[in-house]
């Protein structure tokens, strides 16, 4: 019976020589990815397997499997082989969304394990994210999220522990944000958010299931309190297959929804060269340089 991932003989032959046959093999378990004739988490044959089928050594055929994975189409889990990855989860980094929230929304199953939990004393690094002095308490929480039964991320969240005692003994496998407002009167009003590439050290690669030195985002988070003051500061170490990062961009064409019309007035008196009749403009600022607001704007927010 023919299986499912196989080609042709008269299909391999008809190959362009001049391109190299791991990027053909590469092409053709990303088109079968793309269609759904491979599914998403069924596992691929062993590399022999497919070599022999392909005519081809297992040299070639993990260059090509290397090349699928860090296009994110497929994975790897340690001594179980390599599966097709599952669909990427969308993530709007201005979004209010708690990763809970993000995860449901888009009918998926997210789940959350508590690794450790503990009282430290505040060092350097501490001092300078969540703007404490050294030798304070701070909570250390590590966490993994999992998202349809897979692994995702590991974060550390670390919090000032005078602002939350006894948070030890909450069930830290639920939403900090709630946690934090419902037992302490804690209002977040701001996120700073910062991403980049990196590569998983041994020990967040073995909690994810891979190998040391897998491509991960690394996005840290700031989170502000009411009062303006840091009241935690998150790690999170992605697997670089699992997010689809997008984010809205809105434009003026001249006829907005808003108002706005062509001669660049609106309704309510403003232009858009963003000054009012009284001096205002539309950044908050007045002809003196003071805000009209009283203060600053604050960053996209992302719950815990």
């Amino acid at each position: 019976m023919t299986q499912s991932w196989s080609i042709s003989e008269g299909a391999r032959k008809s190959w362009d020589r001049r391109v190299p046959y791991y990027l053909r093999v590469r092409d053709h378990f990303a088109s079968l990815i793309e269609t759904g004739t491979l599914a998403p988490q069924s596992k691929l044959p062993p590399e022999r397997v497919v070599g022999h089928a392909f005519g081809i050594t297992r040299m070639t055929i993990r260059q090509a499997l290397f090349q699928l994975e860090a296009e994110g189409l497929i994975y790897r889990l340690n001594r179980r082989g390599w599966f097709v990855s599952p669909p990427r989860l969308r993530y709007d980094p201005t979004a209010n969304l708690s990763f809970t929230e993000n995860a449901l929304t888009q009918g998926r199953a997210p789940s959350t394990t508590v690794l450790s939990s503990e009282s430290i004393l505040a060092s350097d690094w501490d001092r300078e994210h969540l703007g404490i002095a050294a030798g304070e308490p701070v909570f250390l929480i590590r966490r993994v999220r999992s998202i349809d039964g897979r692994a995702v991320l590991v974060e550390h969240l670390h919090l000032d522990a005078k602002r939350c005692p006894g948070l030890l003994d909450e069930p830290l496998d639920r939403s900090m944000t709630e946690i934090l407002a419902v037992r302490y009167g804690i209002a977040i009003r701001r996120r700073r958010i910062h991403m980049r590439p990196t590569a998983l050290i041994q020990a967040h690669a073995q909690t994810l299931d891979v190998a040391a030195g897998t491509p991960s985002l690394y996005v840290t988070r700031a989170t502000y309190d009411q009062f303006g003051n840091v009241v935690e500061f998150d790690q999170e170490f992605w697997r670089h297959d699992v997010l689809d990062i997008m984010v809205d961009v809105h434009t003026d064409d001249g006829h907005t929804d808003d108002g706005h019309t062509d001669d660049g007035h609106t309704d309510d008196g403003h232009t858009d060269d963003g000054h009012t009749d009284d001096g205002h403009t539309d950044d908050g600022h007045t002809d003196d340089g003071h805000r009209g607001d009283g203060g600053a704007g604050t960053a996209a927010e992302w719950r815990t």
